[in-house]
C-alpha cells in the first residue's frame, strides 16, 4: 500500500511593516484587491492541511476564509521571528511551504514544483540565491522555530537543499516600494 501524501501546511508571512513602501503595502490595491490576497489565493490552489497568515500587532489585514491568523508580537524584529511564529503554530503538518505576502505573481505551477521536492527546497533566484517560496519537512521545524531577527531560513544549516527555479522569472517580483507596485500595474 502506498504511503499517504504528506500533510502540507502553508505559512504566509504578512507581518512586515512596509517601511520602504511608506506603510500599508500589503493592503494596497493591486488588480482590484489587496496585494496580499494574490499570494493567499495562489496558496489556496494547492492541497494543504492548514493555512496560517502571520501578521504583526495592529495589522490592518483581516482573516480570509480558510486561513488562521497568527499574530507575531515581535514582528518588528524581523522576518525570522515571523517564520518561527508561523511554524510554531502549525498543528497538523508534515511539511510547510513558506510564502511572502508581497509576492503577488507566484504561480500554482511553481508551488507544485516545490511540493515535488523530497526535503528542503528553496526558490532559485536569477542571481543564484535561494529564497521564498520554500518548503521544509517536519524534521527541520525545530530549526525554523529557533529563527530570530532578520535571519531567514537560508541562514540555517539545512544540508543539501534543492533549488527550484520558477517557470517564469517574473513570478519572483516582490513589492518593497511604491515604484515596484506601479511597475507591476503598468506591466498588465
Amino acid at each position: 500500500m502506498p504511503s499517504p501524501e504528506p500533510k502540507t501546511g502553508v505559512v504566509l508571512l504578512a507581518a512586515g511593516q512596509g517601511r520602504r513602501f511608506g506603510g500599508g503595502k500589503l493592503t494596497a490595491d493591486f488588480r482590484g484587491r489587496p496585494l496580499w490576497e494574490w499570494a493567499a489565493q495562489t496558496a489556496e490552489s494547492i492541497d494543504s492541511s492548514e493555512r496560517l497568515l502571520v501578521i504583526g500587532p495592529k495589522s490592518p489585514i483581516e482573516s480570509r476564509e480558510g486561513w488562521r491568523l497568527v499574530e507575531n508580537p515581535v514582528a518588528e524584529r524581523g522576518m525570522g521571528t515571523s517564520i518561527a511564529a508561523g511554524v510554531r503554530a502549525l498543528a497538523d503538518s508534515d511539511r510547510v511551504v513558506i510564502m511572502l505576502a508581497d509576492m503577488p505573481l507566484v504561480s500554482r505551477s511553481h508551488l507544485g514544483l516545490l511540493l515535488e521536492a523530497q526535503g528542503v527546497a528553496f526558490t532559485l533566484y536569477p542571481d543564484r540565491s535561494a529564497g521564498c517560496p520554500a518548503i521544509f519537512p517536519r524534521s527541520v521545524f525545530p530549526l525554523l522555530e529557533s529563527l530570530s531577527g532578520d535571519r531567514g531560513a537560508r541562514s540555517l544549516d539545512l544540508g543539501d537543499a534543492e533549488l527550484i527555479a520558477p517557470p517564469h522569472e517574473r513570478q519572483l517580483v516582490d513589492v518593497d516600494e511604491v515604484c515596484d507596485l506601479q511597475r507591476l500595474r503598468s506591466a498588465d
